[in-house]
């Protein structure tokens, strides 16, 4: 799509602080402290669409590859598509798959991986519940970073499951992934400039 068009679509979400720098469209979303970042020229359509709340909301359609994933821009809020289980698990791996959301809203995926990294000591979890439900958290991310979104916190509670997790239960090898990698150095970042404050 045009630049202008796109931008022209997105004024119906005044929440949202939009703009195009260094060519790329940039969506960001102060309720959340997150940003999407597309390049226009991946969009393919941009369209007013209902939401249960009766707000206003824009759905965009991104070209991945031969994929069309939608990115719901709402007044407050992210709505995506997480990545299917297969996409981010090694092709030997035998895990069970849970139930995927067709949708899921930005600030669902953070409520739900926060509190599965407070909640999963306590007793009663089932070793393969815990497993699956990591992946599940896992796939929300990856369909995030799909769509241009870069969740750092939500990924953080994450890496803070996984690690414990895996002290505990052998979990099957993921697909090599660098742009997971890069969202877990952002992590790692995050993390060493957060105990930095702490010292000041």
């Amino acid at each position: 799509m045009r630049v202008f068009e796109l931008l022209e679509a997105l004024e119906e979400i005044d929440s949202a602080e939009v703009k195009i720098r260094r060519g790329a469209l940039q969506i960001h979303q102060p309720a959340l402290g997150d940003t999407a970042v597309l390049d226009p020229d991946d969009v393919t359509e941009a369209a007013s669409v209902f939401v249960p709340t009766g707000a206003p909301a824009v759905q965009l359609e991104i070209r991945r590859g031969r994929e069309i994933l939608p990115l719901i821009v709402t007044t407050d809020d992210f709505v995506f598509t997480p990545a299917y289980a297969d996409a981010v698990l090694a092709d030997d791996a035998e895990l069970r798959v849970p139930a995927m959301p067709t949708l899921l809203a930005y600030s669902e995926m953070h409520r739900d991986v926060r509190a599965f990294g407070t909640a999963m000591d306590e007793p009663g979890f089932e070793e393969e519940l815990l497993a699956a439900t990591l992946l599940a958290h896992r796939c929300f991310l990856a369909g995030a970073t799909r769509v241009g979104l870069w969740p750092v916190r939500v990924a953080a509670w994450w890496e803070y499951a996984n690690a414990r997790i895996t002290r505990r239960i052998p979990l099957p090898p993921f697909r090599p992934d660098d742009l997971w990698d890069d969202l877990m150095a952002d992590v790692t970042e995050a993390r060493r400039k957060t105990e930095q404050a702490k010292t000041f």
